[in-house]
C-alpha cells in the first residue's frame, strides 16, 4: 500500500514538474515572441523616418509626401510589452526606447492631421463642383422647355363647332406634337452643349491650383523638431535594444 502510495506520488510531482516546464517554457516563448516583434518594429520605424526625413525642408513641407506616406505605426508593439522587459533591461535603455516612441507617435500624429486638412480640402472641393454642376443643370433646363408647348394648350382650349373644325384641330395638334419632339431633341442637344461647356471650364480652373492649400507653419516646426528628435536617439546603439535581439534571437 505504502508502495503504492509513493508511486502516486512520484507521478503526481512529475506532473506537477512537467505542468511548470510547460508553462516555463510557453512562457519564454512569449516572451521572445513580444520581444521579436518590438524589435522588427523598431527597425521598421527606422527606415520609415529616413523615408520622410525630407517632408520638410527650408521651411516648406513637401504635401505630396505627406499625402503619399503610409500610417507610420498603427499597432504600438512597445506599448503592449513594455511591461514584459521592464526587469530585463536597464533603465537608460528602456528611457531611451520611451523616447523613441514618443516621437514616433508625435509624428504620427502630425501627419494624420496634415493628410485630414487635405482630405478636408479635397471634400470642400468636390462639394463646390456638384454645387455648381447643379447650378449649371438647373440654368440649363430653361432650353429643354419648349417653346411650342403653349401654343399647344391654347389650340387645346378652342371650342369646335363642327367636324370640319374638330378636323384641323387635330391636323394642327398632330403638327405641333411632331414639332415638339424635333424641338425637345434639339434643345437638350443645346442644353448639353452649354453645360459641358461650363462644366470643362470650372473643372479646368479647379485643376490651375487657384485654391490655398494652407498647413499651419507650427505643423512644420513640430515636425522638425521630431524628426530631429528622434534622428538623435541612438536607440538601435543601446544595451537594451540589444539585448532585446538576443532575447529574440535576432541576430
Amino acid at each position: 500500500m505504502k508502495t503504492f502510495e509513493l508511486i502516486l506520488n512520484i507521478i503526481i510531482a512529475l506532473g506537477g514538474l512537467g505542468a511548470f516546464i510547460t508553462y516555463f517554457w510557453q512562457k519564454k516563448a512569449r516572451t521572445r515572441d513580444a520581444a521579436a516583434l518590438v524589435v522588427t518594429q523598431i527597425e521598421e520605424l527606422k527606415d520609415k523616418i529616413l523615408e520622410i526625413n525630407d517632408i520638410a525642408v527650408d521651411g516648406k513641407l513637401n504635401e505630396t509626401e505627406f499625402y503619399e506616406t503610409l500610417d507610420i505605426i498603427t499597432d504600438n508593439q512597445w506599448e503592449k510589452y513594455r511591461h514584459v522587459f521592464i526587469k530585463k533591461i536597464d533603465s537608460y535603455s528602456y528611457r531611451t526606447i520611451n523616447k523613441f516612441y514618443d516621437c514616433a507617435l508625435g509624428i504620427r500624429e502630425q501627419l494624420l492631421f496634415v493628410k485630414q486638412l487635405q482630405h478636408n480640402q479635397y471634400f470642400n472641393i468636390q462639394g463646390m463642383l456638384d454645387t455648381n454642376c447643379n447650378k449649371f443643370i438647373l440654368d440649363g433646363m430653361s432650353y429643354v422647355e419648349p417653346n411650342l408647348s403653349d401654343l399647344k394648350k391654347y389650340i387645346d382650349q378652342i371650342e369646335t363647332k363642327n367636324d370640319e373644325d374638330k378636323k384641323i384641330k387635330d391636323i394642327v395638334n398632330s403638327m405641333l406634337l411632331e414639332s415638339l419632339k424635333i424641338n425637345i431633341t434639339q434643345d437638350m442637344k443645346h442644353f448639353f452643349e452649354i453645360y459641358n461647356s461650363q462644366k470643362s471650364k470650372i473643372v479646368e480652373i479647379t485643376n490651375s491650383n487657384v485654391y490655398i492649400n494652407y498647413i499651419p507653419t507650427q505643423v512644420y516646426l513640430t515636425i522638425s523638431k521630431l524628426i530631429n528628435n528622434i534622428n538623435s536617439i541612438e536607440v538601435i546603439g543601446c544595451t537594451g535594444y540589444k539585448k532585446l535581439k538576443k532575447i529574440a534571437r535576432i541576430k
